[in-house]
């Protein structure tokens, strides 16, 4: 069975500076709890990050959604220049994020088609 900081060093390389900080502040091992109580302290300044780009991302993906409806271009800007540029992890991730225009933009990406009920293909 692994260790559990060694696991958790191994799946976030980040916190590996500040695990040697505790190291160093311990002269040594400073104990599987001093190191989920540090880690605890990271996951809380990433969540945070989450939460200060929360209201940027809300902005972008709904100028988005406007664009995606609203402009003479916006179904091939959305679909073609603005979703194919995001890695698959990335659409992923903003999916839950995305307005219902946008996600059938994205359904039509994601497939390889055009753009919904104009029979172009991409």
């Amino acid at each position: 069975m692994e260790d559990p900081v060694d696991a958790v060093l191994a799946a976030l390389p980040e916190f590996v500076p500040r695990y040697l900080g505790l190291v160093e502040a311990a002269d040594g091992d400073p104990g599987a709890a001093a190191a989920f109580t540090e880690l605890a302290d990271h996951a809380s300044g990433l969540v945070a990050g989450i939460e200060c780009f929360r209201p940027a991302l809300v902005r972008c993906l709904a100028a988005v959604e406007r664009v995606s409806h609203d402009s003479p271009d916006g179904e091939d800007l959305v679909a073609w220049a603005f979703l194919d540029s995001l890695s698959p992890d990335d659409r992923r991730n903003l999916s839950p994020w995305l307005g219902p225009h946008t996600r059938g933009l994205l359904d039509g990406v994601e497939a390889g088609g055009g753009l919904p009920g104009d029979g172009r293909r991409r």
